[in-house]
């Protein structure tokens, strides 16, 4: 599945091109809206993004995870090379690594939690001051379709960015940006 990005000036567009699209017949569950108030837009029956797809918890777990894969790597070589000859030493070093593993993980989460997702942050600017971002995720061949449609309904729409809807711990800038 491929995710299309839509930005809109506002709330009231967003909603306007939500009905649009779904009468292109596409699902109203994979039609999400990304709004400062978060209020406004579960009122008017939009679809407002979960607390994955707002924040950045996933991506940075799985950074924390890659990262941890290194660390537990030295420290299993360290801790085995200090206790070498001991009986309990491969236990130990097994222990300490997935310590070290699990640590930088869950870190790379908690750091994540408090950011914004990575394919939000070009978009915070505008988020802040009031505008609206349309995420719909569906199949390529749908793609086609809901570009003439809104061809049709709304052609002064414009794509602001297409992306998978698989996490890519590789994409996204180094240095996240707090959530506002």
């Amino acid at each position: 599945m491929i995710q299309l990005l839509y930005k809109l000036p506002d709330l009231k567009a967003a909603q306007k091109f939500n009905d649009v699209v779904e009468s292109a017949d596409i699902a109203h569950k994979h039609i999400h809206i990304a709004h400062k108030d978060h209020l406004s837009t579960q009122q008017k029956h939009l679809n407002d993004l979960s607390f994955l797809e707002e924040f950045d918890t996933v991506h940075s777990s799985e950074r924390g995870f890659l990262i941890g894969i290194v660390l537990s790597a030295m420290t299993g070589f360290a801790v085995y090379e200090y206790l070498d000859g001991h009986p309990v030493a491969s236990m130990i070093t097994l222990f300490a690594s997935l310590i070290v593993l699990g640590y930088s993980t869950w870190l790379g989460g908690l750091i994540g939690s408090s950011s914004d997702n990575y394919r939000l942050q070009p978009f915070h600017n505008h988020l802040e001051q009031g505008g609206a971002l349309v995420i719909i995720d569906l199949d390529a061949e749908h793609e086609q379709i809901l570009n003439k449609v809104l061809v049709k309904e709304m052609p002064s729409v414009v794509p602001a960015g297409r992306s998978s809807t698989v996490v890519n711990p590789f994409a996204g800038q180094l240095m996240l940006r707090k959530h506002f």
